[in-house]
Formats: structure tokens, sequence, C-alpha cells
């Protein structure tokens, strides 16, 4: 069952980096929004950056959990 945790917490980590580039679908854009940190930031700099972080900090927490409960598994 981690597993398919794992595989979310790192396919959203990784469409977070895909669409600080490019914009999200009409229908998937409210799932990929930005911390509130990120609004003294630029404007034109909000979005890619914030959903940079989030995606980094997604897949940074994956690799983290996968290390600490893959000798468990």
């Amino acid at each position: 069952m981690p597993w398919v945790f794992f595989g979310i917490m790192c396919l959203y980590g990784l469409l977070s980096i895909l669409f600080a580039f490019v914009r999200p679908p009409a229908g998937l854009d409210h799932f990929f929004k930005v911390p509130a940190i990120f609004t003294f930031l630029p404007d034109h700099l909000v979005m890619p950056v914030g959903r940079i972080f989030v995606g980094l900090l997604c897949i940074g927490v994956m690799v983290f959990l996968y290390i600490r409960l893959a000798p468990t598994l």
C-alpha cells in the first residue's frame, strides 16, 4: 500500500514541476495551487517558483519517506 502513496507523491511532484512551465488544463488547475508565501515575489515569478518549490518538496518528502520506510516494507 505505501507504493501507491509514493507513486502519487512522485506523480504530483513531477506534474507540479511540469506545470511550472506549461499551463495546466482547466480541470486540473485547482490541484496545483501555490503557497501564499510566494506572493511576495514579482508577478511573473510567483507561479513558476512556487510550483517548482512544491514539486521538489513533494519529491524530497517522498524520497525521505522511502528511505525511512524501505527496510520495513
